[in-house]
C-alpha cells in the first residue's frame, strides 16, 4: 500500500536545493510552493518560521519535516526538497546534518488529515534503507520519485 503522502506528491515537486543553510534551503521550497498554492512566499514564509520558532522540524537521521496548516488550502501540498549540500546548522533532534526537506501545507481545517499524512511521511522516510536508496538515486528525480511510491 502506497503511503497516504504520495497522493499529494507530484514528480515536479521533488526539488534539488542548492542552499547551503536552512534559511536559503527553506527560501527554495516557499519559492516553489508559491507557485503551487493560492499564499504568497511572505505568507508562507510567516507560517514556516512561526512553525520552526516552536519547534525544530529537523527529526533526525538527515531529514527534516517542515510542515504547517493555514486556512483556506485547497488540498494539501507536499514538497520533497534533496539537499545537494547537507545542511549543517538546521538544529536537528540528533544533531546531524539535513540531506532531505519534506515540506506539508495542508488546510487547518481537517487536522486529521493532516496528521495522517505528516505521520505517513515520517513512517516513510524514518526507514535508514528507504533515506540510502534516495540519496543514492540523486539526482534523479523520477528514481525519487519510483522510490517515494513503493
Amino acid at each position: 500500500m502506497k503511503p497516504e503522502f504520495v497522493k499529494y506528491l507530484q514528480p515536479e515537486s521533488i526539488l534539488i536545493l542548492d542552499g547551503e543553510t536552512k534559511k536559503t534551503a527553506l527560501e527554495e521550497i516557499i519559492s516553489y510552493a508559491t507557485t503551487r498554492c493560492t499564499l504568497d512566499d511572505a505568507q508562507l514564509r510567516e507560517a514556516i518560521w512561526k512553525r520552526e520558532k516552536m519547534m525544530t522540524t529537523g527529526i533526525g537521521n538527515g531529514l527534516a519535516l517542515p510542515h504547517i496548516r493555514v486556512a483556506g488550502f485547497p488540498s494539501p501540498l507536499v514538497i520533497v526538497g534533496l539537499c545537494q549540500n547537507p545542511i549543517a546548522d538546521y538544529r536537528t533532534l540528533d544533531n546531524d546534518p539535513v540531506r532531505l526537506i519534506v515540506f506539508l501545507a495542508a488546510d487547518e481545517k481537517d487536522q486529521e488529515a493532516y496528521l495522517k499524512i505528516l505521520g505517513s511521511i515520517s513512517v516513510k522516510l524514518k526507514d535508514k534503507d528507504v533515506m540510502t536508496e534516495i540519496m543514492e538515486a540523486a539526482p534523479d528525480k523520477k528514481k525519487i520519485f519510483a522510490i517515494l511510491n513503493k
